[in-house]
C-alpha cells in the first residue's frame, strides 16, 4: 500500500477484529484512518492500541451504517472505503432477522449511496463465505449485500469504485474456535463441539487484512475476490488442542446450531461457471460466465485439510503469542 502515497481510509466496523488490524496496519504506514462504528468501548480500545505518536492519524467516528447523512460527512475527503460493518453472529441473526437486515442490507445500501456522492476512488465490501449457497439468515443478507455492492457500479460508469471480497472466520479473532476452546477448557474442563465432522477454512487476521487491501486497489470493479485457504476438521483440531493443553475429558458433541453449516462454501456449484482461478486467488464475476471456469470450492474438500502435525504447529504458535 505504500506505493499509493499517504491516503485517508474510512473503515466501517472499524473497531472489530478485522477493522482493528486494518487500522493498525494502515496507520503504521503513515495513512490516515477514520474508524466508523457504534461501539464506544471498541473505539476506546482501538485508540489505546495505537502508539501515542501515531494517534493523530486515527479519527474515531461514532455512527450507524444505516445513517446515510452521517456516512456522507464521514466520507468527506476520504480516498478509500472499507465496508466491514455487519451483524455476523449466526444464532443472533437467526433470532433477530429484522435487525440483521437493517445493518447488513439497508446499511450496505446506505454506504453505497454515500460513496456514490463522494470522491472515494475505490470501495471494498467485506462479504462472507456464508453468502455462497447460504442456508442461514446472515448468509442471505451478505448475499444480498454482494449484489447491491457490485451492481452499484452501474450508477457510476465513468469511474466505478465497487469491489468485494469473501471473508471467512479468522483464526484467534473474537469468537473464533481457538478462543472458544480456550474458554471451554478453563471453565468446563472439556471441549464442546457442534459436530466433529464440521470443517472450516483457516485464515489469519493479518493475511485477511492484506487480502482486503490488495483487492481494494487491484480488483477490477464488479469482481469478488475469494482467497485460497487451507481447512481443518473440527474433531482433529479438538484432539490436537486437548493434547497441547492437557484436556483429559472427551469432547462433547451437541449438534449443529440453527443456521450452521457442516462445511463452509466459498464458491458453490451454481457459481462456478462465473468464477476463474487467477493463481493466487479465485475471482467471481456475478452474472458473467468465464471462459475457463473454476470448480466449486468448499472446506470439506480433503485436499485442502491440514494434517495433525500442521495443526499442532499452528496451536503452538498461537499459544506462544
Amino acid at each position: 500500500m505504500t506505493d499509493l502515497g499517504k491516503q485517508t481510509y474510512l473503515i466501517t466496523g472499524g473497531t472489530g477484529s478485522l477493522g482493528t488490524v486494518l487500522a493498525k496496519r494502515l496507520i503504521s504506514e503513515g495513512h490516515r484512518v477514520r474508524a466508523y462504528a457504534r461501539n464506544e468501548h471498541g473505539h476506546e480500545r482501538l485508540e489505546k492500541s495505537i502508539p501515542a505518536n501515531q494517534r493523530h492519524l486515527l479519527s474515531c467516528l461514532i455512527g450507524s451504517v444505516e445513517d446515510t447523512d452521517r456516512l456522507r460527512i464521514a466520507l468527506r475527503g476520504a480516498d478509500y472505503l472499507i465496508h466491514a460493518a455487519a451483524l455476523k453472529i449466526i444464532g443472533l441473526a437467526e433470532y433477530n432477522p429484522g435487525e440483521c437486515v437493517k445493518t447488513n442490507v439497508v446499511g450496505t445500501q446506505s454506504v453505497i449511496d454515500a460513496v456514490l456522492t463522494s470522491s472515494v476512488k475505490r470501495a471494498v465490501f467485506v462479504s462472507s463465505d456464508k453468502a455462497s449457497a447460504s442456508v442461514n439468515h446472515y448468509g442471505h443478507t451478505k448475499a444480498v449485500g454482494e449484489k447491491l455492492w457490485v451492481h452499484a457500479n452501474r450508477y457510476k460508469p465513468d469511474s466505478p469504485p465497487f469491489v468485494a471480497v469473501r471473508y471467512g472466520n479468522c483464526w484467534n479473532s473474537n469468537g473464533s474456535v481457538f478462543q472458544a476452546f480456550q474458554k471451554q477448557a478453563s471453565s468446563a474442563g472439556k471441549l464442546i463441539l457442534t459436530s466433529g465432522e464440521c470443517t472450516r477454512f483457516h485464515w489469519k487476521l493479518e493475511d485477511a487484512a492484506g487480502f482486503v487491501l490488495d483487492a481494494l486497489v487491484r480488483a477490477v470493479p464488479g469482481e469478488i475476490w475469494i482467497p485460497k485457504l487451507r481447512t481443518y476438521k473440527l474433531d482433529e483440531l479438538a484432539l490436537v488442542f486437548m493434547a497441547r493443553f492437557g484436556v483429559s475429558k472427551p469432547f462433547e458433541v451437541v449438534g449443529l446450531r440453527p443456521g450452521e453449516k457442516l462445511h463452509e462454501c466459498m464458491i458453490s456449484e451454481d457459481e462456478a461457471f462465473m468464477s476463474r482461478d487467477d493463481g493466487m486467488r479465485f475471482v467471481l464475476t456475478p452474472g458473467t460466465p468465464q471462459g475457463n471456469p473454476s470448480k466449486a470450492y468448499h472446506s470439506g474438500q480433503p485436499k485442502l485439510q491440514m494434517s495433525r502435525l500442521e495443526l499442532a504447529a499452528l496451536i503452538e504458535e498461537t499459544a506462544l503469542v
